[in-house]
């Protein structure tokens, strides 16, 4: 398993080489995860690090799959995604989704800071057989009244991580 550090500078090497492409891209994808590349597990990877090293109580039998990436805004050094992680439990074939929120100030050699949010404490997790038939579940109620905007939503995780 890779340390947090080297999913990082993985995620941060993804995210500089599709950059132009990610601003030229279409405003209205469903998801962005075949022209983000390898950053769709790269996120889902540095989730499952950061939520086993940093939070407390997330269960260490729980793994992260992958994310689907809904939304992706470029405003400057900054880049945000928004989108819905995969999660399943150990000896359990049944999965999970919830939303999440990823931004990356890029400076020019690495990042100065991320921040991750994960979870919506109002809202339980859903399978994710429930969630194949309404893709819109996460987003629906929430982004159409709120612009997409992250601090509008209750996370159960907040893991901000600035460059040392």
């Amino acid at each position: 398993m890779k340390s947090v550090e080297e999913i990082q500078s993985m995620l941060v090497s993804e995210l500089r080489n599709r950059l132009n492409s990610i601003k030229s891209f279409p405003l209205h994808l469903n998801y962005y995860n075949e022209i983000l590349g390898d950053t769709s597990f790269l996120l889902a990877g540095l989730l499952g690090a950061l939520l086993k090293n940093e939070a407390n109580n997330w269960d260490h039998n729980r793994w992260i799959d992958d994310s689907l990436l809904t939304k992706v805004k470029v405003d400057g050094n900054v880049l945000s995604i928004w989108g819905v992680i995969i999660w399943g439990i150990e000896n359990v074939s049944e999965q999970w989704t919830e939303p999440f929120y990823f931004q990356i100030t890029l400076n020019k050699k690495a990042f100065s800071k991320y921040i991750f949010m994960f979870g919506d404490l109002h809202t339980h997790s859903i399978p994710y057989e429930e969630f194949k038939q309404n893709r819109d579940y996460w987003d629906k109620e929430f982004f159409m009244n709120s612009n997409w905007n992250p601090s509008e939503r209750n996370w159960k995780y907040i893991i901000p991580i600035f460059q040392k």
